[in-house]
């Protein structure tokens, strides 16, 4: 079976690594759903992160189609914005290497309805600054505007959202033990995680555009 390797997104496998490494810090949004998990249960909790990656879908589609609109005509900028991006890692690394992640519990919370945990999970994604910077600036650099744009596309968008719900689900299925481990070692994942991402800064900054 011959393979098409233009059907696969420009450095796809630096993509899924930059991206796992992200989805395993615990951000904002992991530590949103770990919350929710241990005040709500585990089942209702998954609802946060529907609403999380529902939020990142929607900031892809309208991140990458306003960016295609420059990438057209100008595949070059695809050259800044690997330079912006990569920049933009090494300021997250060197934040992450300096970050305490704690998690706060309160038992207070009374019952809430599956769109409340959704919408939790939706608004703290749909405005997250790191999660706008990402979109607009770093994932458009893994796409090609002249070669096989909607499918690439659609193959990121659907890698992104599915690595994004998977360890979400991991986060919120295990969270009284994750919360637990952060608790007693608060800087381990942020750093290993801030090292992990000075590495791929590394790799994006020393990797050709091929356009």
């Amino acid at each position: 079976i011959d393979l098409d390797l233009s059907m696969i997104p420009n450095n796809y496998l630096l993509f899924v690594q930059l991206v796992t490494i992200l989805f395993i810090t615990p951000g904002p949004q992991r530590i949103l759903i770990i919350t929710n998990s241990m005040n709500y249960g585990f089942p209702r909790s998954l609802w946060t992160g529907l609403g999380d990656v529902s939020a990142n879908a929607i900031q892809m589609i309208c991140a990458t189609f306003g960016v295609y609109a420059l990438m057209k005509p100008h595949p070059q900028i695809l050259d800044t914005f690997k330079w912006i991006g990569g920049l933009y890692l090494i300021y997250l690394a060197i934040k992450f290497l300096g970050r305490k992640t704690s998690v706060t519990i309160d038992k207070t919370f009374s019952t809430r309805s599956a769109f409340d945990l959704f919408k939790d999970g939706f608004i703290s994604a749909l405005f997250s600054p790191g999660a706008i910077v990402f979109f607009v600036v770093m994932f458009p650099t893994f796409l090609d505007p002249n070669n096989n744009f909607m499918i690439h596309f659609t193959i990121l968008m659907t890698t992104h959202v599915f690595l994004d719900f998977f360890f979400l689900t991991i986060y919120a299925g295990v969270s009284s033990r994750i919360a637990i481990f952060l608790k007693n070692y608060p800087n381990l994942i942020s750093r290993l995680s801030g090292c992990a991402l000075l590495f791929l800064a590394y790799r994006i900054l020393s990797t050709k555009i091929n356009l």
